[in-house]
């Protein structure tokens, strides 16, 4: 590597003795406070790799990088594969703009060549994205994110841009809710569609209603396993929605809530089975998405991605989307989708070619958040 810039550095895979390094570069480098279960549940115990898919860089006995990645069964025209997704990079400020990012990622690269693995996915804003093309992966689509902002006065820097929004926020907070309660209840009030609640996740349901149509495109294989892993972060509390007709259940969600450390209630409509449907599966979503923005008035922010729910039926409950206006001005959160194949070449998949956005249908479920 020219002028050996990273001669001072030791890059290798992760071991437990680091857990501390990586906690304390986490904390500074993400302005929050995880802990050793969320690590340990997101990384140490992910069901689809026998190792800890974390690679660390050392400088003087310091964790100074650290390039993550959580691995999934991904489904691909009725096939499944192992793909990995980057997530919660990590470069301490002191050592950046010395190749460490390139070579740790780089270093991870060559490892999974010589696995099971076939590609990577992830999700880069602007500032990341050159650095993964000159990696080889390639952009497929930009990832957009429907927001359904009940309390503008509430929201933090982080998701409001500027002083004159937040004021803009205090100004019209109470005409958007008086807005929001106008638009409520917009399921028929005739249907014999109903809604039941569970605490935590109703997984059995949820497997059973995913595998009545599970989509040709590529996504998460929504197994009993991915449920019980991949929604059993530390940092969200969770409930499932089902949604039955004449007893038979038809749909359902699972809805996340955290409060993040400037005191902003966040919601997601993290997931949703099936994943296509014809009237009556949208029918119930109406059903499921009254009920949920009923039980969430109180979160300042109700958030909702990719392409499975209609964009007609979000925007008659008040989501919009972060590329266009007036959430364009603000949003501080626009990602893309990219993907590589780890051998660099192989771009098809169960004919399914992965810089296709076509051929990707995607949830929160699939995206690193936290």
């Amino acid at each position: 590597m020219a002028g050996n810039v990273l001669t001072d550095y030791q890059i290798r895979q992760y071991r437990p003795g680091d857990r501390d390094g990586v906690l304390a570069l986490d904390s500074l480098v993400w302005d929050r406070d995880r802990g050793a279960d969320w690590l340990d549940w997101k990384y140490r115990q992910n069901p689809y790799v026998d190792h800890t898919p974390l690679f660390v860089v050392r400088n003087d006995g310091e964790v100074v990088g650290a390039r993550p990645f959580m691995a999934f069964e991904m489904r691909t025209n009725g096939g499944t594969v192992l793909a990995l997704q980057p997530s919660d990079t990590m470069v301490h400020p002191e050592h950046r703009r010395r190749g460490v990012f390139t070579r740790m990622t780089e270093h991870a690269i060559e490892y999974y060549q010589g696995t099971n693995a076939d590609f990577f996915f992830n999700f880069p804003n602007e500032a990341s994205l050159p650095g993964y093309e000159k990696l080889g992966w390639r952009q497929i689509d930009d990832k957009r994110t429907y927001y359904r902002v009940q309390h503008p006065e509430s929201l933090a820097p982080e998701y409001v841009n500027s002083d004159v929004a937040r004021v803009l926020g205090v100004l019209f907070g109470p005409l958007l809710r008086n807005y929001y309660d106008r638009r409520g209840a917009s399921s028929d009030p005739d249907s014999d569609v109903y809604v039941e609640v569970t605490p935590g996740l109703a997984v059995d349901e949820l497997v059973e209603l995913y595998e009545r149509r599970p989509p040709d495109a590529i996504h998460a294989h929504r197994t009993r396993r991915f449920y019980e892993w991949r929604f059993d972060s530390p940092v969200w509390s969770r409930s499932t929605y089902v949604a039955r007709e004449d007893g038979d259940q038809v749909a359902a969600l699972i809805v996340r809530t955290r409060r993040t450390s400037d005191a902003v209630t966040i919601t997601q409509i993290v997931d949703i089975v099936p994943m296509t449907g014809g009237q009556a599966w949208e029918t119930a979503l109406s059903h499921l998405f009254d009920a949920v923005l009923d039980d969430h008035r109180s979160s300042d922010l109700i958030a909702i991605t990719g392409t499975v729910v209609p964009a007609e039926l979000l925007k008659t409950y008040g989501f919009r989307p972060d590329d266009r206006l007036p959430l364009s001005s603000f949003s501080g959160h626009r990602c893309t989708l990219v993907s590589r194949p780890v051998d660099g070449v192989s771009w098809t998949l169960d004919d399914r070619t992965l810089d296709d956005a076509g051929n990707w249908t995607l949830t929160y479920a699939e995206r690193d958040t936290t």
